[in-house]
């Protein structure tokens, strides 16, 4: 009995858990609501992800776009995103760290509804997903 109970109180811990843990590429990524539903231009984007203090860990930091390629799903019912996520934006346009290579202007952003990066002004507001390494 207290075994069952033991495994049942672990499996509602990780379903509760306000983060996604992809063992593959070793990362940790924020899935809260805020990943959801708030939405900042690429400068404060930065900042909410280097002041972000989740799950105990505050070496949060916004990922690159090849880090964000890495979480697209080939299946577009899972919101864009690899199964498990529990929090997807709407609109799918979430933010990288990645600025572009031929205009400060401009920062590269993935839309996981359509499953392309491309780039875009750095005053838009878009989501925000943060990333950490697991060490």
């Amino acid at each position: 009995m207290r075994v069952i109970l033991l495994i049942i109180i672990s499996v509602s811990l990780s379903l509760s858990s306000d983060v996604f843990t992809d063992s593959k590429t070793g990362l940790m990524w924020q899935d809260n609501s805020a990943a959801k539903y708030a939405q900042k231009d690429w400068q404060r984007a930065i900042a909410f992800c280097s002041q972000l203090d989740l799950e105990g860990h505050d070496d949060w930091r916004l990922p690159n776009i090849k880090e964000l390629i890495q979480i697209l799903s080939t299946k577009p019912r899972d919101g864009g995103m690899k199964k498990g996520f529990k929090y997807v934006g709407a609109s799918g346009y979430y933010w990288s760290s990645s600025a572009h290579e031929s205009s400060e202007e401009f920062a590269w952003m993935m839309n996981f509804k359509r499953g392309y990066e491309y780039s875009n002004y750095k005053t838009y507001e878009r989501h925000v997903r943060c990333v950490r390494a697991i060490l």
